[in-house]
C-alpha cells in the first residue's frame, strides 16, 4: 500500500506542484483571473494541467502566492513582486492520472508549498490498476515520503489484488 500511494502522487504529484524544477506544466481553461491583492491566480472552467507524466483536471485551480521579500518601486510590474508558490487548491471533479495506470479522483485537492503535503479531500480514491484505496481524507506527506489515509463518516477501504499463487495453500 505504501509504495502505491508513494508512486502514485509522491512521485508523479509532486513535481505537479512544486515548481523547484525546470519543467513546464501548461495548464489550460476557459479563464484566468490574477488579482495582486489576493496574491492569486484563479482558472475556471475546464480546468487542464499537464507536467511530464502527470495530468490533473478540475472545475478551478487557484494558486495562491507569496509576495517576495521587499519593497516595492515605481518600476517594478505587478508580477515581478510575485515571488512563490504558497498553496494550491483544485475543486470540483478533481481527476488526476498518472503513467502506469494511476488515477485519482475527489472533490477537493490542497497542496500547501511549506510543508509540502497534498490533501485529497471529497471521496478521495487512489487507483493503480485493479489496487484501490478510500476514505474520508487522504493525505500526502512529500518530505517525509509518507501518507496517511482518514476515515470519520466514511471508513478507510483498501482492496489489493495479489498473486492467485495457490501453492503450499490448503483450505
Amino acid at each position: 500500500m505504501r509504495s502505491f500511494l508513494i508512486l502514485l502522487f509522491l512521485a508523479c504529484s509532486a513535481p505537479l506542484w512544486a515548481a523547484q524544477q525546470t519543467v513546464p506544466v501548461k495548464i489550460t481553461s476557459d479563464t484566468m483571473t490574477y488579482t495582486q491583492k489576493g496574491d492569486q491566480v484563479v482558472f475556471s472552467g475546464s480546468v487542464h494541467a499537464t507536467r511530464q507524466d502527470l495530468e490533473m483536471w478540475s472545475d478551478t485551480l487557484t494558486v495562491l502566492l507569496d509576495k517576495k521579500q521587499g519593497g516595492q518601486n515605481a518600476t517594478q510590474g505587478a508580477m515581478d513582486q510575485q515571488g512563490s508558490i504558497k498553496k494550491i487548491i483544485a475543486q470540483g471533479n478533481v481527476r488526476l492520472k498518472a503513467d502506469k495506470g494511476r488515477t485519482g479522483t475527489c472533490a477537493k485537492a490542497t497542496y500547501e508549498a511549506a510543508s509540502e503535503t497534498l490533501t485529497l479531500e471529497g471521496d478521495p480514491v487512489l487507483m493503480e490498476g485493479a489496487n484501490k484505496i478510500q476514505g474520508e481524507v487522504i493525505k500526502l506527506y512529500i518530505k517525509e515520503n509518507r501518507s496517511e489515509v482518514l476515515g470519520g463518516k466514511q471508513r478507510v477501504e483498501a482492496i489489493f489484488n495479489t498473486p492467485a499463487d495457490n501453492k503450499g495453500i490448503t483450505p
